[in-house]
């Protein structure tokens, strides 16, 4: 018998318990499983389903009212959207179709046919003018005056000289009265106008006026 050395098991003490497989006294502990949410609780912890959401829309009164208030700011951006983009564009396109485009060619002819209605105005006017001066200047009215009562045509004109023949004539009387009466004098009587002559005034007259009153003075007994 041969001498061996290395005497294995005298240096390595096996454990035959472990390479027979026994398990892991220590065991891994299980986990629990997580507990579902209970229901209500205003929705935390709730799973959030199309079916919910529908409920809580239809039944509860916030929201109800949510979905009311929701619901009228889309309205209200619709409408507001509609006028600002949708409606200009829409007038715009109505309008185009019903009054299309001027073309150059009509364009011009509308610009001569007003070039010559306005050429028109001008000359009718300015025969008005011509023929209210030369009335005027018959009757001795100031010329300067006329073209404020030009009318329309001639009638129009005729009556607006006849309102200034009549307001100046007044006038310029009354200036000559004033100034006769200034003077210490009779204005002169009118052809067919009767005054009544009083002693004041027949002393104030000159010779003259007395002798051209001479029998009114007499069958009145003024002096």
């Amino acid at each position: 018998m041969k001498y061996n050395p290395f005497n294995l098991k005298t240096l390595i003490p096996l454990d035959i318990q472990m390479l027979a497989g026994e398990p892991n006294p220590i065991p891994e502990p299980t986990p629990e499983p997580t507990p579902e949410p209970a229901p209500g609780g205003g929705g935390q912890g709730a799973t959030l389903t199309l079916e919910s959401v529908q409920t809580f829309l239809n039944d509860n009164d916030e929201g109800k009212k949510w979905l009311q208030s929701f619901s009228d700011t889309r309205v209200t951006d619709a409408i507001k959207t509609y006028e600002t983009k949708t409606l200009p564009k829409k007038l715009e396109d109505e309008i185009s179709k019903r009054y299309p485009p001027e073309s150059e060619e009509a364009k011009q002819l509308r610009e001569l046919k007003a070039q010559f209605e306005q050429s028109q105005k001008e000359a009718a006017r300015e025969k008005l003018v011509n023929q209210a001066l030369s009335t005027a200047t018959e009757k001795s009215l100031p010329s300067k005056l006329v073209e404020f009562f030009v009318g329309d045509d001639v009638e129009k004109t005729t009556a607006n000289l006849g309102i200034l023949e009549a307001e100046f004539n007044a006038a310029v009387q009354a200036e000559v009265d004033k100034r006769f009466k200034d003077g210490g004098t009779q204005p002169p009587q009118k052809p067919g106008q009767t005054t009544t002559l009083t002693k004041e005034a027949v002393l104030k007259m000159t010779p003259d006026e007395i002798n051209a009153n001479w029998d009114e003075i007499v069958k009145n007994k003024l002096l």
